[in-house]
């Protein structure tokens, strides 16, 4: 039986992944979690977690903060077919352009080759469910952000776009258009408390043809103290009957958090 593994974005198929670590700065209730040497995490030969198409992974932890993950396997026709959404550790470098090429073998990296401290440091891509709902808040979201030990205040993280979504909103693509002055898309970043959004925080992707390919801080504390969860959401311009037209992708460095 032959076996595929792909990720839907839209009308996109696509496939994605990632790495991380995690360690505490001298102040004994803050935590920061770089994804750089995270126990228990393992990579394959191109630099991504080698477990993203277990199905029996449906989250991981590091130093007790909790990231969604979800698989799947689907028979149809004779052979299997394989996805994922949520988050996914990678030590990737390659940001090369695979635009006139294949992109579901080659979408591992960051579009600046590394993590905040450069190539080779490891970092988390998100890959989220354009088919979830952005008016209400989902339950449980495709990508998501907790703590074992319960309420944290969030303070910082780093954004990127990955390789693949950079070239295809740079470039153009089969799937979605080249983005040009009046195009965005946006990264909404949501804090849950008591069960309803206690704040947000929207990350700029691209705005037109400047699109994001450093790593960008990002503060935090408007999504409020004492929260139970972050999560994450991507709108674009770019949205037709099946949803949004550009890769659903996003990277994450450097997450800083507050415990209680």
């Amino acid at each position: 039986m032959k076996t595929f593994r792909f990720l839907r974005n839209g009308a996109m198929m696509m496939l994605v992944t990632a790495l991380f670590t995690a360690c505490s700065d001298d102040d004994d209730t803050q935590l920061r979690v770089d994804f750089d040497d995270a126990q228990g995490i393992t990579y394959n030969e191109q630099g991504y977690w080698d477990k993203v198409y277990d199905t029996n992974e449906t989250s991981f932890s590091i130093d007790g903060v909790i990231f969604s993950h979800q698989a799947s396997a689907t028979e149809w026709g004779g052979y299997t077919y394989y996805s994922w959404y949520g988050f996914c550790p990678s030590k990737s470098t390659d940001n090369t352009d695979y635009s006139d090429g294949d992109w579901t073998s080659n979408q591992w990296g960051a579009i600046t080759g590394g993590g905040v401290a450069g190539n080779g440091d490891a970092y988390l891509l998100g890959f989220w469910n354009s088919s979830e709902d952005t008016n209400t808040r989902p339950v449980p979201p495709a990508c998501s952000i907790s703590y074992g030990g319960g309420a944290f205040d969030p303070e910082e993280v780093y954004v990127t776009n990955s390789a693949w979504g950079y070239y295809a909103m740079k470039n153009g693509s089969a799937f979605n258009k080249q983005f040009v002055d009046g195009d965005k898309c946006t990264l909404h970043i949501y804090g849950v408390r008591g069960g309803v959004i206690s704040g947000k925080v929207e990350v700029l992707l691209a705005d037109g043809a400047n699109i994001l390919n450093t790593w960008k801080r990002v503060d935090l504390d408007p999504l409020g103290d004492d929260i139970e969860m972050i999560y994450f959401q991507i709108t674009s311009t770019d949205t037709g009957a099946w949803g949004m037209n550009n890769p659903a992708f996003f990277c994450l460095d450097n997450l800083k958090i507050d415990l209680e």
